[in-house]
């Protein structure tokens, strides 16, 4: 009888997870005054795994942001067992719309898992890439070291800590394959040009010395006005010394911040993961123009 009780009530914790998340996160913004009420109804922050999701999740959640927008953020993984989406990036699909008002982020999903999302009238989209080497590196710490079990992490930190670092790259390399990274990451390519709703950035150029001027691409197009003179100093509170107490470069392979500078991969590849990878990524380097 304990079991299925259990069972009965355990999708309902994470809807109340949700709902209480939700209800925190409002009360909190309530005091601020919105100054600008966004156009849009939603917006969709997507991308893969490795993008620095959670930093551009802490950024579009800070008060200076919501007070030129009016758009709450949402993260329905938080809705789900495990807060963590068990399916593969290329199998998410979305039935159900999500909440009016509010930024989705982040969707770790393809472009058709993206345009299966019932949408309202008004919304935008923008998808962040990086160098899929670069992205498997930061996997491969992460998952050996330093991310949070979740989903089948568990087994797969038990593999790579009996693995070689090489080795280890190269199971990485074949696990993100199947889960559909690298197949997600070409998906988005040349989407803003057939869908005006969408714009592609870059990892690298959102930490870059011209960053501010991508943010403000990214909120021009979003309808968020940050006025000009305010995006500096709250893009620097967010920066990686700030978040880390290093410099940018200075590694530390048990932080969830690890090095934070792009190019690592070249300290990591070898010959044989080299030819392992482009046989996996095929082309997605020079679609991406990462070559």
């Amino acid at each position: 009888m304990n079991a299925l009780r259990s069972s009965r009530a355990e999708p309902i914790v994470p809807r109340l997870r949700l709902w209480a998340a939700s209800w925190l996160q409002k009360t909190r913004l309530r005091r601020e005054a919105v100054v600008h009420q966004s156009l849009n109804e939603n917006i969709y922050h997507c991308t893969v795994q490795k993008t620095a999701s959670q930093w551009l999740l802490a950024i579009l959640s800070d008060p200076r942001i919501y007070r030129h927008c009016g758009l709450y953020i949402h993260r329905y993984e938080d809705g789900l067992p495990g807060r963590n989406d068990e399916r593969t990036l290329t199998e998410r699909r979305f039935d159900k719309p999500f909440p009016a008002g509010t930024i989705a982020s982040p969707l770790y999903c393809d472009y058709e898992g993206f345009f299966s999302i019932p949408k309202p009238l008004r919304y935008k989209a923008f998808f962040v890439t990086r160098d899929p080497r670069d992205i498997l590196v930061s996997w491969y710490f992460s998952a050996k070291i330093s991310h949070p079990l979740i989903g089948d992490l568990e087994r797969v930190r038990n593999d790579l800590n009996r693995l070689s670092e090489e080795d280890g790259l190269l199971y990485s390399l074949e696990y993100l394959q199947k889960v559909g990274l690298f197949a997600a990451q070409r998906s988005w390519v040349d989407t803003e040009i057939r869908d005006e709703s969408v714009l592609l950035l870059r990892y690298e150029d959102l930490i870059g010395s011209e960053s501010v001027a991508h943010f403000e691409r990214l909120f021009q197009h979003c309808d968020v006005r940050v006025p000009h003179q305010d995006l500096p100093g709250i893009l620097a509170s967010y920066g990686f010394e700030q978040r880390s107490g290093r410099q940018p470069g200075q590694e530390d392979l048990t932080a969830h911040l690890r090095k934070g500078v792009p190019g690592d991969w070249r300290n990591h590849f070898t010959g044989n993961v080299s030819t392992q990878f482009e046989a996996v990524a095929g082309d997605l380097l020079g679609v991406w123009n990462y070559r």
